[in-house]
Order: C-alpha cells, then structure tokens, then sequence
C-alpha cells in the first residue's frame, strides 16, 4: 500500500473518530440535544475525515490497470497449483516406500518455496475473479497448507499413519483448489452471442 493511501486511511479514520467523540464529548441535554455538540471541532474532523475519503478515491487503482500483471500472476498460481498437487500425489501414492522422517525434509525442499509464493501472488485472485471466487480457491488452498504442516509435524514425530492420511487430504484439497481456479476462469469468460 502506497504512502498516499496509507494518509488518506489515516485522515479517514482520524477525522472519523474525533468526529465521534466531539458529537459525544458532552452529555445531551433532554430539551435540546444537539446544543452540546462542539460543532466547529466535529465540522474540522468531518473535513479530515472527507479528505481522507478523497484521497483514497483519487489514489484508487483502475479496474484493469494492471491486468497483464494479474493475468501473468493468475498463470503462475495455476501452475504452482499444479505442481503442488502433483508432488503431494505423488507422495501419497509412494508414502508406503519413503522413510517418515524424511517427509518434513521433502516437504521443506520441495514446496516451501511454492506455498510461499503462491500466498504472495493470491492477492491477484481478488481482482481478477472478485471476492466470492477468491474465498474459495483460497479455503481449498488453506486447508491443503494446513493440511501438509500437519504432515510436517507428523514426519518429525514418526507417525506414518498421520502422514499418509495427511497426504491424502492435501491431494484432495489441492486438487479442489485446483478445480475453484479453473471453474474461475471460466465464470470469466465471456461468453458467444
């Protein structure tokens, strides 16, 4: 977030709460209610306060302004998606033949990297596909994280079992996470007349 919006978040929020408190600074009187308002003070928070709105709409990213970025980042989250459930399937279907105090080193070496930066990227998700989309990719995406730190720690306290049902819950929800960002990007293709 820019210096700019950061300002303009900051005179919102300022003019807003000081604003608030002058219209309850006094106690209201029965008769005449809005006689113990401090109005020049509310009047000075409510400018801060409009400022501050201004600022952050004239700072406002256009819809589209950075869509190349977002396209871009929008195919690397696909593909970190697939390479994700692609590791983690193929770990499930062989865990029978891997030591399980070698899963928490493979886990750090070989998706780390990719589960770093596909939370980094997620935020492409929003503009792209809006919130509704964004919250289910994104849950998929969580459980299928949480999911293999679970394994992680399963690896390292040598519980196999725990790890080979927690790869088959990874697989499964990256695979889903997968199938949000595909039904995604369909919703968004505009369709033939």
């Amino acid at each position: 977030m820019s210096t700019t919006r950061i300002c303009g978040h900051l005179c919102l929020w300022i003019g807003f709460l000081t604003g608030a408190f002058f219209s309850v600074l006094s106690t209201e009187l029965e008769k005449t209610p809005w006689s113990t308002i401090w109005w020049p003070g509310y009047g000075v928070a409510m400018s801060i306060a409009i400022a501050g709105v201004i600022i952050l709409r004239t700072t406002k990213r256009p819809v589209g302004a950075d869509s190349k970025g977002e396209a871009d980042a929008i195919g690397e989250l696909a593909a970190i998606l697939k390479r994700l459930h692609a590791t983690v399937e193929r770990w499930g279907i062989s865990s029978d033949k891997i030591l399980v105090y070698d899963f928490h080193g493979m886990i750090d070496e070989e998706l780390a990297e990719d589960l770093g930066r596909f939370a980094e990227l997620r935020e492409a998700l929003i503009p792209e596909f809006g919130l509704d989309h964004y919250a289910r990719i994104m849950t998929e995406f969580a459980l299928a994280e949480r999911t293999i730190n679970r394994t992680w720690s399963a690896s390292a306290d040598g519980y196999i079992d725990e790890v080979q049902a927690c790869l088959t819950r990874a697989t499964s929800h990256l695979s889903a996470a997968r199938q949000r960002l595909e039904e995604a990007t369909k919703d968004q293709q505009p369709t033939a007349i």
